[in-house]
């Protein structure tokens, strides 16, 4: 039976909800799913319906292979909560992603497990990481250069000030360097996003008098045409506006994808990473 008012209250809720129940003691693989929100439905791209009232291994295949369905049986069985912060998870029905986890007993049969999808937040997050160490990097290089190199450190803390700033952001603009923006893209990129973002990228390069803009596509999942597109609009619109544009972190794919647009972006002005045209910018090499 499921607890009716419980089910209702979940369904209103925004973070994901599971019930599970233990019909066996001490068999993590009795464990039946109960409840299942909507908004769980939504984090884990699944219709509640297709898992609800199902053995934990026929609902989700591979989650016996993690220790998930042990940790539900340890919070029902001791009465005692736990919070397992972010974990990754993907089988033959959830997609890879990552989930902020808590899990707490019902009684002495139920676990209720909390969570949220953390995946396209921690992406981003790993993604600044990165180009934080592409662009100590650089620094690295620049102290041959004499005073570029103070100016770099200030920006360098600048981009640190601005990785704490973004939780949910997923194209951040960047000044990297005195002039030099960068905007890292990650996730999906279509044609409404797309307006959004080249409408910010502008009046940043206004506003902070940018010369340059290293576009880094590294973080995207996928390149099609109508992206490419939207990407070489963007690109053109910048360079309207008197600013050298780059773009950084092009997959082989995706490079076959921009090659087949009918107006293209100069080879030389695609490069292989967001280092390497910052290094080039540095330099001052056109």
């Amino acid at each position: 039976m499921k607890p009716p008012i419980l089910a209702e209250i979940a369904d209103q809720l925004g973070v994901g909800i599971c019930v599970w129940e233990l019909e066996r003691p001490g068999d993590r693989t009795s464990l039946v799913l109960r409840i299942c929100n909507p908004a769980a439905g939504r984090f884990l791209g699944v219709e509640p319906a297709a898992v609800l009232d199902r053995a934990i291994a026929v609902g989700f295949p591979g989650s016996l292979e993690t220790p998930l369905p042990g940790v539900f049986t340890r919070v029902i069985e001791s009465g005692e909560a736990m919070s397992l912060g972010d974990v990754p998870y993907a089988d033959e029905v959830v997609a890879d992603g990552v989930f902020a986890i808590e899990v707490k007993p019902i009684g002495d049969r139920h676990a209720l497990v909390e969570f949220t999808n953390v995946t396209h937040e921690r992406r981003a997050q790993a993604r600044v990481e990165e180009m934080l160490q592409q662009a100590e990097s650089a620094r690295a290089e620049a102290e041959r250069l004499g005073e570029q190199t103070r100016s770099l450190d200030q920006q360098l803390r600048q981009l640190e000030q601005r990785k704490r700033e973004i939780e949910t952001v997923t194209a951040p603009i960047i000044e990297v360097w005195t002039g030099v923006l960068a905007l890292p893209m990650v996730g999906q990129f279509d044609a409404d996003r797309s307006a959004v973002v080249r409408e910010k990228l502008l009046a940043a390069v206004v506003d902070r008098k940018a010369r340059h803009v290293i576009i880094d596509v590294t973080g995207l999942e996928s390149v099609d045409e109508t992206s490419a597109g939207e990407i070489l609009r963007s690109w053109r619109a910048l360079a309207l506006l008197g600013t050298t544009a780059y773009v950084t972190g092009l997959s082989a794919n995706n490079a076959r994808t921009m090659a087949r647009l009918d107006q293209q972006i100069p080879a030389d002005m695609c490069l292989r990473s967001l280092e390497e045209a910052l290094r080039r910018i540095i330099a001052g090499t056109p």
